[in-house]
């Protein structure tokens, strides 16, 4: 039995940890502040003021020339060069070659649009030094006929004008993030597979350096891999490197990354600037209105608000945790704004004390399930947070897939002119990245929760080009699930395995929230620099025209050299011969030697 000395003093006890616990709770909401935005935007101002980031047709070293007829080629090859500040110069057909007065990077061809009279074109370019790069390949009729052009690419003999492919093998060394075969087995299902498989088969010199080959069907499977079809390779001519792409990638995302490896694979140093940024978004979540209640009590025995606060966010955090990921939440009042329940004070209050202890943002968004007047939708929903959230500013804004022009008329019709940037639904019309009137309009480069090889390899290209990705996702499919796929278990399952399969070689890039990125993609579309070797070939010097913002570059080295130092900077090896440098000085210099730790005389 227990004494009533000891009964007292055990319900003492227990009412000082209630009080204790309530008092640090009550300390937990208060200094969480939750109510404010920790994030602030820079005043850095957009330079483009251009809807999409472009090339410029004046040129200057490092542009780039392309002769062809494909506009998906051209406009990611325009887009590119946007961001690398490049010109582009487009070769008319018959045109005569000559000597360009600054450096071209590269010769940019679409091979099914070439004619008979391209070719003198393309053999001077050869001859004159360029890089040429076959964005696609000629039709192997036009081959057959013009042997010179296929000898120019490095092909000795045609196997086959079109072969079916059971997986494609993406060797290390060209796009960062290492090996990856893409074939679908026991560990990979076959719905991952989603990569156009039918190329032709060539057969290459041995002066070719093959990055990417083809996985050949069973018909094939003992046939020898050196000479399983190539679908991306260099090819070593007299004069200069011939790079072939031998898909359809460079109509795609995945053009910008294997533009940037090109220029790396082709350099024994290279220098790049990068924006550093890893972002998770989640549309229309959280949301705290008690809509299609039933159908969530018949799945999960709760309320929708209940199901929301505790069986979602533990997914999501698990999910950004295990990641090392900072989410970003773009919230809405309810789903259905057809629905008469009113939102819940006490839902977006817990909720919001969440996302701030987890160093998360929250931003508004334009999109319902219910189509709403966007309008309508964000006034609704601004009545809602300016009397809870009165002080939260809120500097970002999910617009789904409204037109530019149509968002900021409906944020400057609500006065939420302090919005700087701009998540869209992507498009394989517009760029990733645009800048207009000093918004920043941003892409997914991954969404949905599921994996395929095709988001595998348009996120490898990404963060090789820019050291950026954006994961994201629309939540409001697990209140209004239409497909078991969209039930709280089997997208934990798939969201999970896809998030932690696409990010996990790219942990050494910064997890940012919206508006930290935003600040990062203002200092990159800004920046100007120039990147030079020391004398001696021990030191890479960056001069930039900014001073006091960080800034980051990826260094590429070949020729048995790493990274010994940064002066007034840090670095981080992403893998090896590749490296992360950040800076917030004009000029920087990266300190090099040899990996038997003895000092290297590049020029030697």
């Amino acid at each position: 039995m227990i004494s009533k000395k000891n009964f007292f003093t055990i319900s003492v006890m227990m009412i000082m940890v209630f009080f204790l616990f309530m008092v640090t709770g009550g300390a937990k909401i208060a200094l969480s502040n939750y109510g404010t935005n920790e994030y602030m935007p820079n005043q850095i101002s957009v330079n483009n003021t251009s809807a999409k980031i472009s090339g410029t047709t004046e040129l200057s070293d490092g542009s780039v020339m392309y002769l062809g007829d494909n506009a998906k080629v051209l406009a990611r090859l325009k887009e590119w060069c946007g961001y690398y500040k490049r010109g582009v110069q487009i070769v008319t057909h018959g045109e005569t070659f000559e000597v360009p007065s600054v450096s071209i990077s590269m010769l940019v061809i679409d091979g099914p649009s070439l004619a008979d009279e391209d070719i003198p074109f393309i053999q001077a370019a050869e001859k004159a030094g360029i890089t040429l790069l076959f964005a696609t390949t000629p039709d192997t009729s036009f081959l057959t006929e013009h042997t010179e052009i296929a000898q120019l690419m490095g092909i000795r003999t045609i196997q086959s004008d079109s072969t079916a492919l059971i997986g494609m093998h993406l060797y290390e060394g060209f796009l960062l993030g290492g090996e990856v075969i893409y074939e679908s087995s026991d560990e990979n299902p076959s719905y991952y597979q989603d990569m156009n498989l039918r190329v032709p088969w060539f057969i290459l010199e041995s002066a070719s350096k093959v990055y990417m080959s083809g996985y050949l069907n069973k018909a094939y499977k003992d046939t020898d891999m050196s000479y399983t079809p190539p679908i991306i390779w260099r090819y070593n001519t007299q004069n200069t490197y011939v790079y072939v792409v031998n898909n359809n990638f460079m109509e795609e995302l995945s053009a910008i990354g294997i533009y940037t490896a090109v220029e790396s694979t082709r350099d024994e140093v290279s220098v790049y600037p990068v924006i550093n940024s890893q972002n998770m978004v989640l549309y229309n979540y959280p949301t705290v209105t008690n809509e299609n209640t039933e159908k969530i009590m018949e799945l999960y025995s709760r309320d929708t608000i209940n199901f929301l606060e505790t069986l979602v966010w533990p997914t999501i955090t698990a999910v950004s945790s295990a990641n090392k990921l900072t989410p970003s939440y773009m919230l809405s009042t309810k789903l259905d704004y057809g629905s008469e329940n009113e939102p819940s004070e006490k839902a977006l209050a817990y909720l919001m004390e969440l996302i701030r202890e987890n160093h998360g943002e929250a931003g508004l968004s334009l999109s319902s399930y219910s189509d709403a007047d966007e309008t309508e939708k964000l006034n609704y929903d601004l009545d809602f947070f300016n009397t809870e959230l009165e002080d939260y500013n809120f500097y970002t804004c999910y617009i789904g897939d409204m037109s530019f022009a149509d968002a900021m008329e409906v944020l400057k019709s609500c006065n939420e002119a302090d919005v700087s940037m701009l998540v869209s639904d992507y498009s394989s019309q517009e760029n990733l990245i645009s800048a207009m009137n000093n918004v920043i309009t941003v892409s997914p480069t991954t969404s949905s929760q599921y994996y395929t090889f095709t988001k595998d390899f348009t996120l490898k290209s990404v963060e090789t080009a820019l050291g950026y990705s954006l994961a994201g996702q629309n939540m409001d499919i697990l209140v209004y699930p239409k497909t078991k796929d969209a039930q709280l278990q089997n997208f934990t399952e798939d969201y999970t395995g896809c998030i932690h399969t696409l990010y996990e070689d790219y942990d050494v890039f910064d997890a940012t929230t919206l508006t930290e990125a935003s600040n990062r993609i203002r200092t990159y579309l800004n920046l100007d620099y120039e990147a030079s070797m020391s004398v001696e070939g021990d030191k890479i010097i960056i001069t930039s025209n900014t001073q006091g913002s960080e800034q980051y570059f990826i260094v590429r080295l070949s020729n048995n050299l790493v990274v010994s130092s940064v002066s007034d900077g840090d670095f981080s090896k992403i893998e090896d011969g590749v490296y992360l440098i950040s800076t917030s000085l004009s000029e920087t210099v990266v300190n090099l030697k040899e990996k038997d730790n003895s000092w290297v005389n590049y020029f030697r």
